[in-house]
């Protein structure tokens, strides 16, 4: 496997318990949208939804989804090195507020993985102070992802349509007198 770790350098990398989230390369990015196997790939990803991700990075022209921290990083398991999933932001801030998005392959959902990643993620968002809320949006019945957000301080949102909509404001910064 290649050692994409020394591609990066260690301010593009987050670590949590379990996993490291990091950029995709290029080569990623050209192996989803080619539905080739590489050794860092674990089995079951890339998803359909990765693969149509990765289409749109390479074709809005891959550095903005490889060098900034508004775009998916790379869900690594440490403890095998392979890409389990994706994680991050849809794009810039709109209107002062981010989207958060993830997934982990299927055969690794509901053991956590998702509850490491999204404190770092929020963390990461609230570093700009111009990003005055996140959100998520998830289908309506996926009852895991609703108690994942609301758990980590999103607040669920009045939507019509397929999904349910949920919002995380700034946190308050607290001032001493």
């Amino acid at each position: 496997m290649t050692d994409v770790s020394e591609e990066l350098s260690p301010e593009r990398l987050i670590r949590a318990e379990r996993l490291v989230l990091r950029p995709f390369t290029q080569d990623e990015l050209e192996a989803i949208t080619e539905s080739a196997d590489l050794a860092q790939f674990a089995p079951g990803f890339p998803t359909p939804e990765d693969q149509d991700w990765a289409h749109t990075a390479l074709d809005a022209g891959s550095h903005f989804f490889t060098e900034t921290m508004y775009s998916m990083f790379a869900i690594v398991d440490t403890a095998s090195d392979q890409i389990i999933g994706m994680a991050g932001f849809v794009g810039p801030p709109i209107d002062d507020e981010l989207e958060v998005v993830g997934s982990v392959i299927p055969s690794l959902q509901n053991q956590g993985y998702a509850d490491e990643v999204l404190p770092h993620l929020m963390e990461l968002a609230f570093q700009d102070p111009e990003v005055k809320a996140v959100n998520a949006s998830v289908p309506w019945g996926n009852e895991p992802a609703r108690k994942l957000l609301l758990k980590h301080g999103f607040n669920e949102c009045p939507s019509g349509g397929v999904e349910a909509t949920y919002v995380r404001p700034r946190p308050e910064m607290h001032r001493s007198k």
